[in-house]
């Protein structure tokens, strides 16, 4: 594990080895890297030299979980020139960023692209969003029927109760009529903002 900074310089001085953080840094570059073997399969992701202002991106070897490359930047050409160096991967987790996508097509076009666990989480949980937001009332209505205590009959059979019968075409129409009024005020309301 390499250490660097004050941290490092702290702990040469505790091991006897006064020197300042700059010379640890030193010699850690000077040590040589390890050799990379083949990969097969890696991840691509990015990492903040400073948040939000200057990012690079990190490869990792995902069968030994070691990274292996850290590039300068997030752009297509710089991970496509890195991939074009190690013919031998077939697959590539990576997350959505449009020049991961472009970057992993020309530098190793034999690779089948993935999404990441951490990506494909997001993906499932905005799809499910999406479901719930689309049927939201059936799904109330289910939570409802479920939720509702069942109706001893006389005869000591039970009952469900049943759910409020949906609305009639009249009580839509007008519904849909007052949701298209709202529509025409809000883009009326955009288009004079945007004149001024």
């Amino acid at each position: 594990m390499a250490l660097g900074g004050q941290a490092g310089a702290r702990l040469a001085h505790r091991l006897g080895l006064p020197t300042s953080r700059d010379t640890l840094l030193r010699l850690v570059r000077r040590l040589p890297l390890a050799a990379i073997r083949p990969l097969s399969a890696i991840g691509v992701d990015d990492w903040a030299h400073r948040k939000r202002q200057r990012y690079g991106t990190m490869v990792v070897d995902l069968e030994r979980r070691q990274p292996v490359a850290l590039l300068h930047d997030r752009e297509a050409n710089t991970l496509a020139t890195w991939l074009r160096g190690h013919p031998e991967i077939t697959v590539i987790a990576r997350d959505r960023l449009k020049a991961y996508q472009d970057g992993a097509r020309a530098g190793a076009p034999q690779a089948t692209q993935v999404a990441d666990r951490f990506h494909l989480l997001e993906n499932l949980a905005e799809a499910l969003d999406q479901v719930f937001s689309a049927h939201g009332p059936a799904l109330k209505v289910v939570s409802d029927a479920r939720n509702r205590t069942p109706i001893t009959q006389p005869d000591g059979h039970t009952a469900m109760p049943v759910p409020p019968s949906p609305p009639t075409p009249q009580a839509q129409t007008r519904a849909a009529q007052r949701q298209a009024r709202r529509l025409a005020t809000y883009t009326q309301v955009w288009t004079l903002h945007h004149q001024e």
